[in-house]
């Protein structure tokens, strides 16, 4: 709204300056048209008071001293300069309603100025629209800039898809947090991503592709799908214990994971007030879904829990056993259970997008 006001504000500037030179035209001849009827208002001022007589006196005076005579229709180049500066007043919202209306007032500025030089020989006139003319093309020019389309790595663009298109991020806001990527990783099944108390939790992990089991001293906690967080707790760092993870992640099959450097990503978001909490926002539903799927194993531990979604009867079953078989490649059917059920199609996330 700032820009279109001080556009509207550019064009009166404009259209002033070009009545006070009709204005310049016409004050000789307004002058001699006054001075040949000096009668025109002392015979209105000679009435009874009688208003339809004064305004009839009025009226025959703008009609025949005023404008005896109109000037001959301006050139061609006047008429195009304001046929834009109309169409300038057209202009829709938004960014790229901002880019027409710049447009528009670079063309219109230029046929003024070159109806100053041309035709009026005008040097103030050609100057001062020259002038606009600069200005509203340097804006244009940066308005180019800004709405330039954006190519985004093919398993960037993935993630830009699915997670944060949604919540109306632009690709140009997305390419900064794009460009704090530190690694693409693929992991073999049963192969680790992080040790507690042994890895630094300085990233930001999102699986790609694949599954991962969580364990925290030697028990499951969960299961780790497709486009989800390896590392979201640390994110706002609610977990103890210092820089390193608390939680031992493994493949149950081949994975690819995405690694962002936490705290360049950070500080890249921190300049978009709004990009910082569309990631808050993100990262934070991965932490409640977590900490709602540690509840959930929790408290329908046993097997009278019917209630229970697969991935909770798979932990429950597995217990403490399973991930110790885990640790030492041991074939028990617990393990080996979990990395068929690993296999298995991923089920569709019934939850409601944010």
């Amino acid at each position: 709204a700032k820009h279109v006001w001080r556009c509207w504000y550019l064009a009166l500037v404009r259209y002033l300056l070009i009545l006070g030179i009709c204005c310049r035209k016409l004050g000789g001849l307004f002058s001699a048209s006054a001075c040949g009827h000096p009668d025109a208002m002392s015979d209105g001022n000679a009435t009874d008071g009688n208003a339809t007589v004064v305004a009839y006196h009025a009226g025959s005076y703008f009609a025949t001293s005023v404008c005896p005579h109109w000037l001959d229709t301006n050139h061609l180049l006047f008429q195009l300069a304001n046929i834009f500066l109309f169409l300038s007043y057209m202009a829709p919202a938004g960014l790229y309603g901002l880019l027409y209306l710049r447009i528009c007032l670079t063309v219109g500025s230029f046929f003024f100025a070159l109806w100053g030089y041309v035709i009026l020989c005008a040097f103030d006139t050609m100057v001062w629209n020259a002038f606009f003319t600069a200005i509203n093309l340097v804006h244009v020019c940066v308005l180019m800039y800004v709405l330039r389309p954006v190519r985004l790595p093919p398993k960037m663009e993935l993630v830009y898809r699915e997670l944060f298109q949604p919540l109306k991020v632009s690709r140009q806001q997305f390419q900064p947090a794009a460009a704090c990527v530190k690694t693409l990783r693929d992991l073999e099944p049963q192969e680790t991503y992080s040790v507690e108390g042994v890895t630094r939790a300085d990233c930001l992990t999102l699986v790609l592709s694949g599954r991962f089991l969580v364990s925290h001293k030697n028990r499951p906690l969960q299961i780790v799908d497709r486009l989800e967080f390896l590392d979201s707790p640390e994110w706002f760092g609610v977990c103890g214990g210092g820089d390193n993870f608390q939680v031992t992640t493994t493949a149950m099959e081949r994975c690819r994971v995405i690694v962002w450097n936490r705290d360049k990503l950070k500080l890249t978001i921190s300049g978009d007030s709004f990009l910082q909490a569309v990631f808050d926002n993100v990262v934070g539903k991965d932490v409640v879904r977590k900490l709602l799927f540690v509840t959930e194993t929790t408290t329908q531990n046993g097997p009278s829990a019917d209630s229970a979604t697969e991935t909770t009867k798979l932990l429950i079953q597995m217990k403490e056993a399973a991930v110790r078989g885990v640790a030492h490649g041991e074939k028990d059917d617990a393990l080996v259970s979990v990395w068929s059920w690993g296999r298995r199609p991923q089920c569709s996330d019934p939850e409601t997008a944010v």
